[in-house]
């Protein structure tokens, strides 16, 4: 058997490259899903890097092993179909076992380890796959564009599969799916062995199947970490889980303790008569509780078992402003802020909310427990995003968004490196135009120690009047803090004497401290919830600095030890506050005080970054033993190599990981902007790789040169260009429906990713005709690569916006390009 073909004759396996790509592509996005369930969303995200890490480990195995393995190719494939099925649900299986706790990470060395054997454990699927397809690609090398077509197509094609997968079944369930899938890739595969060695085969890949099978659910259900609010609850004596809904962007659990009863209620005054009825406590992926109060007949009148509502701090606007008419209430999560508005007797109610299971908890199977018949006939559930529904032309008296759901790992920062796009400069703005002439906009928000996210969000409201020509916000913000919760008050014109009244009465009588009103007096501060220092009051003071109103601030966001400065949709990291100065100063306090004070989020993200560069070095630099040396100016052919390979890796991941983040704030939810954004990236690329393929038939040099510069030259220019549209267009794309959301999305990749999908296998056919041997060594590069790039695009996200990532992206890409022209590549 000879180690490659050149008989164009000859068809590679191209279904079951195309069953493979689609299978593990859905594998990754739910590994995204169990991760996100299981842990928090930082530490599933990291999925995209792991996975890559196995398309690493196979170039450089390939590369040391090259000949044995062409030469025994139709086996080899056939043996990583089903070592891959196994893998997939084995590997889960086991990194489930390891006591890994993501919040200890920064005080327990152990939990280094933990995640580096997690992340090698998840690759090993990833890397029987990469095995599989690289080996393709070598062994059918007059084919190389139209292998890896098919292999990015139906990568693409897994994305569509697993979000349908996941409307009807659990995570879990697919799991088993998925690995059968897998399997089912060796059957197509079978044309070249003997019928004996297709019986033997046959019966092999049927008792994967089987053992798949009848593996114990025990085995593959979900464990919760311990510290995530719902296995907590769990532990509660008494405590039962009434019902579970999963869906592809979250899993829904609602509990009931009627022993020792939830007493949920944000803000809720100390003097407060009256607390929160019975309740029910809704979980989202295992945490971000929120309840649904149980309405009873007595509930409906204006004041009993709903009089606790009068007593949060999120009753403020309601207390401002004279009569509103309508409300709008964004994130209405399971009800408790339409009970609100409820009780103050609003005549009309829109509430938005993107989660639809969280509405159908309200309005469908509790809706008996909830009053909803009560409600129904001036309540208005819209299933769309904040941002979405804000992009209409609607106009009310009060807009108020809540606190989140109440988070376990909120505190230790675990949400650090989640994107937020209700909280950005683009957000509240498109939020005060919802303001009738003298509308409310009320944003409430859990309070920290230190004060963190409140001293955020008051900054960025303050870019975001400033941007809206409000040129001196500090005669329009009232600003009120709670024992646990700060509500933000803003309005298009000042606040009149009246209003300002209102909002010191209602802190007064309520013991709520103020944190800032027009003509406030530092002795108004700080009153009750006493702070070792005023931060709200002084964080107000130093954003108001040099307003039109003359008001004179300080430098106490800049000297602040957490980073406060106003986020923005280029950089939607609302909840990162990590502060590169501050580092030293919060490792010298005593004990491990410092350290969790700095949070886990970004060091977690750093600690994977070392991980990755060192397993990149060492898979980069190993085969370079192996290979062979004789020919002159190697070293510089390698360099040459490495550096086209490595720059176009890095490069193709940082525009997909921008495009992830700008299509969620279009599609409103990280998992759909994941699996359309990866689907739109694949498929279409995969259509470039194929006109690569069509374009490459006369194989000659020019051709492959033509066409690399024309690609990178469209490269630049596309990304430039969105660099520039996107932000004028989003909002009427957020608008849309939501099937009219996601072909938006789908137009808007196609052009870039076609033509992303050529240097690739433009580099590989350049190098078939050169240096066949080094083809797995470059393949390793790119996977390393982009191991690296999964990781280096949130990290530049965070320092220097999506914006800066999609540019350093076309610098990668010249580079690459700049190598390719050398005459030693």
């Amino acid at each position: 058997m000879h180690p490659a073909i050149d008989d164009q004759t000859v068809t590679p396996p191209l279904l079951s490259v195309f069953i493979l790509s689609a299978s593990a592509l859905a594998y990754e996005i739910l590994l995204i899903r169990l991760f996100s369930i299981v842990h928090w969303h930082h530490f599933a995200f990291m999925v995209i890097s792991i996975a890559l890490l196995g398309y690493g480990v196979s170039g450089s195995l390939i590369t040391v092993f090259r000949r044995w393995l062409l030469e025994n190719y139709d086996r080899v494939f056939i043996a990583n179909t089903l070592l891959f099925g196994l893998s997939s649900i084995a590997c889960f299986i086991i990194v489930q076992q390891l006591p890994f706790n993501t919040l200890e990470i920064l005080w327990d060395r152990s939990q280094w380890q933990r995640l580096l054997l997690s992340y090698l454990l998840l690759a090993l699927p990833f890397f029987f796959v990469a095995n599989a397809i690289a080996l393709t690609i070598m062994r059918f090398h007059q084919k190389i564009a139209l292998v890896y077509g098919i292999d990015l197509i139906g990568a693409g094609i897994g994305t569509v599969l697993v979000m349908a997968l996941l409307q009807i079944f659990s995570p879990d369930a697919i799991l088993r799916i998925l690995a059968i899938s897998g399997i089912t890739a060796g059957f197509f595969a079978l044309s070249s062995f003997s019928s004996r060695q297709k019986q033997l085969a046959a019966a092999l890949i049927s008792l994967c199947m089987l053992a798949i099978f009848v593996t114990p659910q025990e085995w593959v259900a979900l464990r919760l970490s311990e510290y995530k609010g719902l296995a907590q609850t769990l532990l509660i004596k008494d405590v039962s889980l009434r019902s579970s809904h999963t869906s592809p962007i979250s899993q829904t659990d609602v509990v009931q303790s009627p022993f020792i009863p939830f007493r949920h209620a944000p803000g809720l005054s100390l003097q407060s008569p009256a607390g929160p009825p019975e309740q029910l406590a809704v979980f989202r992926d295992g945490d971000e509780m929120t309840t649904i109060d149980h309405v009873t007949d007595e509930s409906s009148a204006d004041t009993g078992p709903g009089e606790y509502f009068d007593y949060m701090s999120s009753a403020l606007p309601y207390h401002v402003h004279s009569s509103p008419k309508n409300t709008l209430i964004l994130a209405s999560a399971t009800g408790a802020q339409i009970l609100q508005a409820h009780f103050y007797n609003i005549p009309k109610i829109d509430a938005v909310e993107s989660d639809k299971q969280l509405s159908l908890l309200i309005t469908k199977q509790y809706a008996d427990y909830f009053g909803w018949q009560k409600l129904r006939h001036k309540v208005t559930i819209h299933n769309i995003s904040a941002r979405g529904f804000a992009a209409s032309e609607k106009q009310y008296d009060l807009v108020v968004l809540g606190p989140s759901g109440a988070s376990t790992g909120g505190s230790a920062g675990v949400h650090a490196l989640s994107a937020s796009y209700d909280y950005t400069v683009e957000a509240l703005q498109s939020y005060l135009k919802l303001l009738a002439p003298e509308g409310l906009l009320s944003l409430t928000l859990w309070t920290s120690t230190p004060a963190r996210g409140n001293l955020k969000l008051f900054e960025t409201a303050v870019a975001a009047m400033k941007n809206a020509g409000i040129n001196a916000p500090e005669n329009n913000i009232a600003w009120i803090r709670s024992w646990n919760t700060a509500t933000l008050l803003l309005k298009n014109t000042a606040l009149t004497d009246a209003e300002i009244n209102k909002v010191r009465d209602f802190s007064t009588s309520r013991s709520f401290d103020l944190a800032w009103l027009p003509g406030i007096s530092p002795l108004e501060v700080n009153s009750y919830q006493v702070l070792q220092e005023p931060v709200f009051y002084l964080a107000a003071r130093s954003s108001l600095k040099g307003s039109d109103g003359g008001f004179i601030g300080d430098d106490f966001i800049q000297e602040y030890k957490y980073d406060i400065q106003a986020a923005t949709d280029n950089r939607p990291y609302f909840n990162n506050f990590f502060k590169w100065s501050s580092i030293k100063e919060l490792l010298a306090l005593p004990g491990q005080a410092g350290i969790s004070m700095i949070g886990v989020g970004y060091p977690t993200l750093l600690i994977s970054l070392a991980q990755a560069s060192a397993a990149t070095l060492i898979l980069i630099l190993l085969p370079l033993m192996f290979l062979k040396k004789d020919k002159k100016k190697s070293s510089e052919k390698r360099r040459n190599i490495i550096i086209y390979f490595l720059a176009i890796g890095l490069a193709f991941l940082f525009i997909e990981i921008a495009f992830i983040q700008k299509f969620t704030l279009i599609l409103s939810q990280p998992l759909y902007a994941v699996a359309v954004t990866l689907c739109a990236f694949l498929i279409f690329s995969g259509l470039g790789s194929l006109y690569v393929q069509n374009r490459m038939r006369a194989e000659s040099e020019y051709t492959i040169t033509v066409l690399l510069r024309h690609s990178v030259t469209l490269i630049g220019l596309i990304t430039v260009s969105y660099i520039v549209v996107l932000p004028l267009i989003s909002s009427s794309i957020m608008a849309l429906s939501e099937i009219m959301r996601i072909i938006s999305a789908f137009v808007l990749a196609a052009p870039l990713a076609f033509v992303m999908g050529m240097p690739f296998p433009l580099g590989m056919a350049r190098l078939q005709k050169t240096r066949p041997d080094l083809m797995p060594w470059a393949w390793g590069i790119n996977g390393c690569a982009s191991v690296l790039s999964a990781i280096l695009a949130v990290l530049l996200a965070i320092e220097i916006g999506f914006n800066g990532v999609m540019l350093s992206a076309v610098v990668l890409y010249v580079a690459a390009w700049r190598s390719a022209l050398s005459p030693h590549y």
